[in-house]
């Protein structure tokens, strides 16, 4: 009898066995699936990183070859022509001109903007400034402001004029600062020029009328002359064209490639003067590219490389000497700038015929 009472209790602890076999199994392929998975997204994220590193970088080579041929040939028409004045000259499409054909699978295109068809900042003076601002659309009590707070913010040794513009102004504020005294380097910074605040910008923060049109047409560049092949109206109206020669410089330049006899464009004031019958010996005017934005893109599929470079005509030979960036040219005890020693030079050595005032990388995807 006690045998067969004890028969059932005899599997018992074989089932329970199984049960723990299976279950640890189960275990391990659910722990095992788990680090594959994980495995294989962390692989795929490594390589679309390095597929998209790689395109990137053949997106950037193509770029920069546009933008050497382009440079090559705006050189190179600049050398036939005895100067550069307007893209009308045939460097408006570089890349046709030099028959570049990009890699398959890449579409290049190229974009010019004449930065010396605006009025440039770090020389304007204070009558064209004011009467700029005038033409554009400020009131003659607003355009006296604005001028006197910008000329406080940017010159060394100007005197402010009004007490808006006074620069212990600017030591009341929550935070405390000084006018920097030296050119802008961004329109940004002028949502922290007093006055300019007020009328440039809305109470949201975004840019007025009056603010868009001043930054359509001031250039944060140094250069000497307005360059009536590229300049607006506005511009010349500002430097003291009449309202109307104004116009018909506009229209003339707008209508450039209309001219039955070729593209028309100046090479100099006075033959623009010939066309248009204005003064001769305008102040401010001239007929040169000084300071040109070349917008290099390039499109593969949905991605876009774009580089935007900011140069200006006659390059950095051996000839010359290198200056301190920091010094100030008027002070009087400002060491001499350092001459180049021209045995640095090699036989590799190039006189690049264009100086790179600014050179920005813009990497995105297509919209």
């Amino acid at each position: 009898m006690a045998s067969i009472s004890n028969h059932p209790k005899s599997g018992f602890p074989r089932r329970v066995r199984r049960g723990s076999v299976i279950l640890f199994v189960l275990g391990v392929v659910l722990l095992t699936s788990f680090l594959l998975t994980r495995l294989i997204d962390r692989a795929g994220t490594e390589l679309l990183a390095e597929s998209k590193a790689a395109n990137r970088t053949t997106l950037r080579d193509q770029a920069y070859g546009a933008l050497e041929v382009t440079l090559a040939v705006i050189a190179d028409v600049s050398a036939a022509d005895g100067g550069l004045h307007a893209p009308q000259q045939g460097w408006d499409h570089p890349l046709e001109y030099a028959n570049y054909e990009p890699a398959a699978g890449f579409d290049v295109s190229v974009a010019f903007q004449d930065e010396t068809g605006k009025l440039s900042l770090p020389t304007v003076n204070e009558a064209v400034l004011q009467h700029y601002l005038e033409t554009i659309g400020a009131s003659v009590s607003e355009a006296e402001r604005l001028t006197d707070a910008l000329l406080v913010w940017t010159k060394k040794d100007y005197l402010a004029g009004s007490s808006d513009a006074d620069p212990r102004n600017y030591e009341n504020s929550p935070l405390p600062y000084k006018p920097p005294m030296r050119a802008l380097r961004s329109f940004e910074e002028l949502r922290a020029v007093a006055v300019v605040r007020e009328l440039f910008f809305d109470k949201d923060g975004n840019w007025t009328e009056l603010g868009r049109h001043f930054r359509s047409d001031a250039s944060l560049y140094d250069f000497s002359n307005v360059n009536v092949n590229s300049a607006n109206s506005s511009v010349l109206v500002g430097l003291g064209v009449d309202a109307n020669q104004a116009d018909s410089f506009s229209r003339e330049t707008a209508a450039a490639g209309k001219d039955p006899a070729g593209n028309r464009y100046y090479r100099s004031v006075a033959e623009a003067a010939g066309a248009l019958g204005t003064a001769t010996a305008q102040t401010g005017l001239g007929a040169d590219v000084q300071c040109l934005r070349i917008q290099v893109t390039v499109k593969q599929g949905g991605r876009i490389f774009t580089i935007d470079a900011v140069v200006q005509p006659g390059g950095g030979g051996a000839q010359g000497a290198a200056a301190d960036p920091n010094a100030d040219p008027a002070d009087p005890n400002a060491p001499p700038p350092t001459p180049v020693d021209p045995r640095a030079l090699t036989r590799k050595s190039i006189d690049y015929p264009f100086r790179i005032l600014e050179l920005r990388e813009i990497d995105g995807s297509a919209q």
